[in-house]
């Protein structure tokens, strides 16, 4: 009973305690209670948030770049699914699909800037076939403003995922017996697929979703390989905050990881609870 009641403090502590000493920790920096510039109780740093405009920006560049590749990755995962299930089912499909898993982010992250890169393997070889008047002259699809190279990263690492979790989840909702069902009262593939079989599926993976997609919002090697210094991912803007040299940006740093924190706790409280309030 004691070993068992140990075991259990040691996994709160490491799982609850620790993080929200973290917590905590970057909240007293923000208010000049902790750190080496700490003066005592100040609201200094709260009220220099509404200036910080690189913050907003990157808070929209990272919503942007989480929403678009979780979609891009969903849209595909669906479309494999639901609509090319003999290429599922077709060697070597299956054995690729799972290939992109077995990769580090970071793996993926540089396979991507030797690809896509203006030196890199496409751009020379378009050049070579003459499509391109020089190899600085291929799009710019990595370190971009647009962040394609990094929504691209995280497509090719969540569609396999997303493929693999939407196929359990077809076989334990019985999608079939409702697809012979729906078909018997007269309706087509295709609206059983948008009115049925995607919104079940969604539904059904929706805490993994948005679980991912905080994921994706907090990740930083990506991000750090494939992006640009202009605009940032919000991982990266934090980090590059509490790595610099002046002292003086470690309390706005440990302020927008805390309020970044808070945010995505939020998040996951109130997707847990609409899930679990409309479960199918």
């Amino acid at each position: 009973m004691r070993t068992t009641n140990f075991i259990l403090a040691l996994y709160a502590l490491l799982i609850a305690g620790l993080p929200l000493a973290g917590l905590f920790n970057a909240l007293g920096y923000s208010l000049g209670l902790a750190g080496p510039l700490a003066t005592g109780l100040t609201d200094q740093y709260w009220r220099q948030l509404a200036a910080e405009t690189s913050l907003l920006i990157s808070l929209g560049f990272s919503l942007y770049v989480t929403v678009l590749s979780v979609g891009l990755a969903v849209l595909i995962a669906l479309y494999l699914v639901l609509g090319q299930q003999f290429m599922l089912r077709r060697r070597p499909f299956p054995t690729l699909l799972y290939v992109p898993l077995l990769f580090p982010s970071l793996v993926v992250a540089f396979y991507l800037f030797q690809l896509l890169s203006g030196s890199g393997w496409i751009s020379r070889i378009t050049f070579a076939l003459g499509l391109t008047n020089a190899p600085d002259a291929f799009p710019e699809l990595i370190q971009d403003g647009a962040g394609i190279g990094i929504i691209l990263a995280h497509v090719v690492l969540a569609f396999p995922f997303f493929t693999l979790l939407f196929q359990s989840l077809q076989a334990d909702a019985r999608l079939h017996d409702l697809r012979s069902l729906t078909r018997t009262l007269g309706a087509s593939a295709g609206q059983f697929n948008r009115r049925v079989a995607a919104p079940i599926l969604l539904r059904r993976a929706a805490p993994t979703l948005v679980l991912y997609g905080v994921a994706v919002l907090g990740a930083y090697d990506i991000p750090l390989v494939l992006g640009r210094n202009y605009p940032q991912m919000l991982s990266v803007l934090i980090t590059t905050r509490l790595q610099r040299f002046d002292l003086a940006e470690l309390p706005m740093g440990y302020l927008i990881g805390f309020l970044l924190t808070l945010f995505l706790m939020v998040i996951i409280y109130l997707t847990t609870r609409w899930t679990q309030r409309h479960a199918l």
